[in-house]
């Protein structure tokens, strides 16, 4: 390992990424604690709450504090002064919204990026010290005691009257949840109608565009929202049961919109409309492969869309369900 001075580059010999595990094992060397769901570290000093996150997906480390200042111009003067002099690796060292916020780049060496977190975190005592900083509750900013709790996902530093207050709102939330009742007859009925009134617009823009499978988007989206509306509560069930109504009816309107199509083609050469003339000679050209083909690549693409829509629906049920908070884990 060799170090150039001038241009502040740290040159390593080989070194891989920081994994999860390792982030861990440094964070307890230098006085902090890890709580795996949320992937932070944390820190508890003088009241101040220091939250780290291992960002592997955006590559980076997260630092951040609330905190208040009488002096803001100072304050920011220092988090300038220690980006400059890291300027390899930080990315941000700000401070807004009374939230001290630095993020450090991850490397593919681990060996650096076990060398910031420890700068960072030396960094952040002296801060502390200096007398310049007054810890403040992440949700109300009062100089309050704070315990660290996880709310949904997040780590937060949060006072004893506004965790009463959240506990108070996840209970009605929670209870409202829970009370409603799922009415699966007017749900079945809401979602029927809601496939048959995306098939309908489909088989519209059918004859006027190429869909590329977005028909079973089209289809399945009113068919949950009709099924929420009328039936009230959403449950893995329902979810299920709509997504098989809405891909029968999405079958359906796919050859009604090719039998319309073709009922259009017959009307424009003269020959009337003639559905059940469209239709015989669709039925028809099924026997044909290069006729067929087409279409069922269309409705696998249909079913894919389908699918990830379903998917996007349960992650979405998921994040608006009400966030549990758990006890303080300090």
């Amino acid at each position: 390992m060799c170090y150039n001075t001038d241009s502040q580059f740290l040159i390593v010999q080989g070194g891989d990424k920081v994994t999860e595990s390792e982030f861990h094992e440094l964070m307890i060397t230098v006085g902090y604690r890890y709580e795996k769901k949320s992937q932070s570290a944390f820190n508890s000093f003088e009241g101040f709450r220091t939250i780290i996150e291992f960002n592997k997906k955006d590559s980076k480390y997260s630092l951040r504090v609330k905190a208040g200042t009488d002096d803001i111009s100072l304050l920011k003067q220092k988090l300038k002064s220690y980006a400059d002099s890291h300027k390899n690796h930080v990315m941000k060292a700000k401070y807004a919204d009374k939230y001290i916020r630095i993020n450090i780049r991850m490397t593919i060496d681990s060996e650096i990026d076990k060398n910031e977190l420890k700068q960072l975190v030396h960094f952040m005592t002296e801060l502390f010290k200096s007398g310049t900083l007054v810890p403040l509750c992440s949700v109300c900013s009062r100089n309050r005691k704070t315990g660290l709790y996880i709310i949904g996902t997040e780590l937060c530093a949060v006072c004893d009257k506004c965790l009463a207050r959240k506990q108070r709102q996840y209970e009605i939330r929670r209870n409202r949840f829970v009370m409603k009742k799922q009415n699966m007859p007017l749900g079945l009925i809401g979602a029927v109608f809601g496939a048959f009134l995306g098939a309908s617009v489909y088989i519209l823009l059918y004859q006027f565009m190429p869909t590329f499978g977005m028909g079973g988007v089209m289809i399945i989206i009113p068919s949950f929202i009709g099924f929420v509306i009328t039936g009230k509560r959403a449950t893995v069930q329902s979810a299920v049961v709509c997504a098989v109504i809405s891909w029968l009816i999405y079958i359906l309107a796919e050859y009604t919109a090719i039998v319309a199509n073709m009922a259009v083609l017959i009307e424009r050469a003269g020959g009337g409309i003639a559905v059940s003339e469209a239709m015989e000679v669709i039925n028809a050209s099924f026997s044909d492969t290069s006729y067929l083909m087409p279409i069922i690549d269309e409705i696998i693409m249909g079913t894919i869309f389908m699918a990830i829509t379903g998917g996007i629906y349960f992650l979405k049920r998921s994040l608006t369900r009400p966030f549990k908070i758990s006890n303080n884990i300090l």
